[in-house]
């Protein structure tokens, strides 16, 4: 049994360091990591390299986008010193015999979210180990037993045949050459046998034929029914990874929490799964998040007194802090419920003061949370005083203040509350998130006058003036914060928006830094994944992969990806608004329709233009799934929950290494989407249907099937077209621009 379940997942762990011992040399490298470039891959390689370096295994880690680059590393896996192989998001779905040569001595690991699994790499070679969520498990018999009797069960005559085959090996033999011209000398021997065998033992023999013929049918059919189910996306390759941890006996920190939390919350904003799947992985972080948070705040509260150094009054910090907030840890903890409560119960700078009876300027408890204002070191509170106060400042006593942040243990904590629709909502103003927010949009069409008219009129209703609404979301008041998530449960239901909010984490990153919630980090990471160390090139590189790797770390880089996911927002609302206002997608029978040209829109967006950024799987899934989604609210018809089709120019980047850029350029990225309430084909019945298991309920997905991946195959393979379907995306492929209408035509016919 080569899958490996929920419950041993350290016994495939195991296997890899056993390989690392093997190694002659301690410092060479043993293992290699193929990690897709997505956001999820990125969290369970931060948590697994951890493991990789405390249990000393040499690593290296290659960054692919699709089975190309896989296969482009053969050189690599060829090594001798490389004892084991580990697929992060990738390989699955494909038999991995198929990319790269397995010797003896080799064992991969592949924990992917892709699905459905190919059933080589579960159950053909001991060496590669899958790591499964359950739904491998759930119909593993059945399964089993039908790809075994396929694979490695005799032919249907072959019983039959055994019993005969040494009476009849030596007349065969003495007649070979006097039979040579006439009939061949099988059919020969079944009619000699059926003419001297008993009419009833006869019957037997061709009643177990029939029996065989109608079992392997129907295993056929079991086999056929689970790959053509549709792709879908199971349990979070981050989370699979902090499973792991568990097993392995470590405690959860933080990070790694925090990691897995960011991985699983990718899947919900990119649609992977739905609402039901992603109220599973809320139940599943919900303890470890309260764990963890636990012992930080517990940590924080016993060092706070050796840390920060007695007071001239000689009060202990820690319970200052705590007396000033009007509570401490415990009570922090507790307030899950209220969204902002934990936000608006954080020590001010002025609740640091020596002076207890010195007064506070309101504006400047406002201006210490204000990342606007973080142009110096943040641990240095003399210089960023006399930034704020325009002044120089000769002593730490002539304010009062502490003399460097590095005293103070930084507080992380992560919490659990309820978070609303709009992305980064913490990091520009509540006006611009609600505008740029594919679901606000969807609902009230904010591009319009008229939209933007039920959008000021909602921000009234709010308890908000105009000017609040266009000031960062930081500087409102907390009693303001509040009361934004108790008004929009009220009347949210009056604007089509009664599901407003749901279950998020957010986690503060301590002195002087805005918190982060799990949601706007995806975004950072998916933008730094496009950015990179280059701006102008909107590219899914390997140096947005170790940007976005670095972001998990360090908040001076996850700033530049929030800087660039509020970019990257404006501009997929910008680009579907533009298209929806020119008609720019078309309602065919079976599908919607959609296709970006080489100059949509100019300007200085950061991305070289939207035809670079689109030029990304994941920047052009989210503008096909704010199209589809504003189609959706706006249509009435029997098209509203139509699948979508969405197709943009490639980019260089996005080639084969040997492929030239004029020929690039003649090429189309083609993504197919559906809803996750939606299945683009009905199962296929047929007579042994009742007695074939379901395979259309998974844990994390639902019954939501994706099934533009084989239609694409079928399509292209029928027409000739010149394609490449090498993503781990199944539903991805490249096409030729000479081929896409007669690729479109023959779609259109198919479905």
């Amino acid at each position: 049994m080569v899958y490996i379940p929920t419950s041993k997942y350290e016994e495939a762990y195991q296997r890899i360091v056993d390989g690392a011992h093997q190694s002659t040399s301690a410092s060479s490298t043993t293992l290699l990591v193929f990690a897709s470039i997505d956001a999820d891959s990125i969290c369970g390689l931060r948590i697994l390299t951890s493991l990789f370096k405390r249990d000393a295994i040499g690593h290296k880690v290659i960054p692919v986008t699709n089975y190309q680059d896989i296969q482009a590393a053969g050189t690599q896996v060829a090594s001798r010193q490389i004892k084991s192989l580990v697929f992060l998001n990738c390989g699955g779905q494909v038999d991995v015999q198929d990319l790269i040569s397995l010797r003896d001595d080799l064992v991969v690991m592949i924990v992917d979210s892709h699905r459905p699994f190919n059933l080589y790499n579960v159950y053909w070679n001991e060496q590669v180990l899958c790591l499964d969520d359950g739904d491998v498990e759930k119909n593993m018999g059945v399964l089993r037993q039908a790809f075994e009797d396929i694979e490695f069960g005799s032919d249907v005559n072959d019983s039959d045949n055994e019993d005969d085959e040494d009476e009849d090996e030596e007349e065969e033999e003495a007649g070979s050459k006097r039979h040579s011209d006439e009939e061949p000398a099988q059919t020969r021997k079944k009619r000699r046998r059926a003419a001297d065998m008993d009419p009833d033992e006869f019957i037997q023999m061709q009643r177990r034929r029939a029996r065989k013929r109608d079992e392997r049918a129907q295993n056929q059919s079991l086999i056929q029914s689970y790959y053509t189910q549709g792709s879908y996306y199971g349990q979070s390759c981050a989370i699979s990874a902090l499973v792991l941890c568990e097993q392995l006996g470590l405690p959860p920190t933080p990070d790694h929490v925090w990691w897995a939390t960011i991985g699983a919350t990718s899947q919900y904003v990119l649609q992977h799964i739905d609402a039901n799947g992603y109220a599973v992985v809320v139940a599943k972080m919900r303890d470890l998040v309260r764990r963890v948070s636990s012992a930080t705040a517990a940590a924080a509260g016993a060092g706070a007194g050796t840390q920060i150094g007695s007071r001239p009054n000689g009060s202990n910090p820690g319970t200052a802090l705590s007396a000033a907030n009007g509570c401490g840890h415990s009570d922090i903890l507790r307030i899950d419920s209220d969204p902002l409560a934990y936000s608006s119960q954080m020590p001010l700078d002025s609740q640091l003061e020596s002076n207890e009876n010195a007064p506070a300027s309101a504006s400047n408890n406002i201006d210490m949370f204000n990342p606007y204002l973080e142009v110096l070191d943040e641990n240095d509170d003399e210089g960023y005083a006399a930034g704020l106060n325009g002044s120089a400042v000769t002593s730490a006593a002539s304010t009062g203040r502490l003399t460097s942040s590095r005293l103070i243990d930084q507080q992380t904590e992560i919490i659990e509350c309820g978070e609303l629709k709009f992305p980064l909502l913490r990091h520009w103003s509540l006006s611009e998130a609600m505008r740029f927010s594919p679901y606000v949009a969807t609902r009230l069409a904010t591009w319009s006058s008229k939209g933007r008219a039920r959008l000021d009129l909602l921000l009234a209703k709010l308890g908000l003036s105009k000017a609040e609404a266009q000031a960062p979301f930081l500087h409102l008041a907390p009693e303001l914060k509040r009361q934004l998530y108790r008004r929009m449960a009220e009347i949210g239901a009056d604007y089509d928006m009664s599901d407003s909010t749901y279950r998020g984490f957010v986690r503060n990153y301590g002195w002087r830094k805005s918190n982060v919630a799990a949601s706007d980090m995806v975004l950072a990471l998916l933008a730094l994944l496009l950015q990179g160390g280059e701006p102008q090139k909107a590219s899914v590189t390997k140096g947005g992969f170790y940007a976005a790797y670095d972001a998990l770390g360090q908040y001076d880089t996850l700033r530049r990806g929030i800087g660039g996911a509020l970019d990257l927002q404006r501009l997929v609302v910008g680009q579907g608004v533009a298209m929806l206002e020119r008609q720019a997608v078309k309602t065919l029978r079976a599908f919607r329709l959609a296709m970006l040209g080489d100059l949509e829109v100019s300007g200085n967006d950061g991305y070289n233009g939207p035809a670079a950024a689109f030029s990304s799987p994941f920047v052009l899934r989210q503008l096909a799934l704010f199209l589809m989604q504003t189609l959706r609210e706006r249509s009435k018809t029997a098209h509203a929950r139509l699948p979508f089709i969405i197709a943009a120019p490639c980019q260089p980047s996005m080639s084969t290494e040997d492929a030239s850029q004029e020929g690039q350029a003649s090429r189309l990225l083609v993504l197919g989407i559906t809803p996750l309430d939606y299945s683009l084909i009905a199962p296929s019945k047929t007579k042994n249907a009742s007695a074939t298991p379901s395979f259309s309920q998974s844990t994390f997905a639902g019954e939501s099937r994706n099934h533009f991946g084989l239609v694409f195959e079928e399509v292209a393979a029928d027409l000739g077209a010149d394609v490449r379907q090498g993503f781990f995306d199944s539903s991805v492929l490249e096409i030729s621009r000479s081929d896409m209408s007669a690729f479109i035509d023959k779609l259109r016919r198919h479905l």
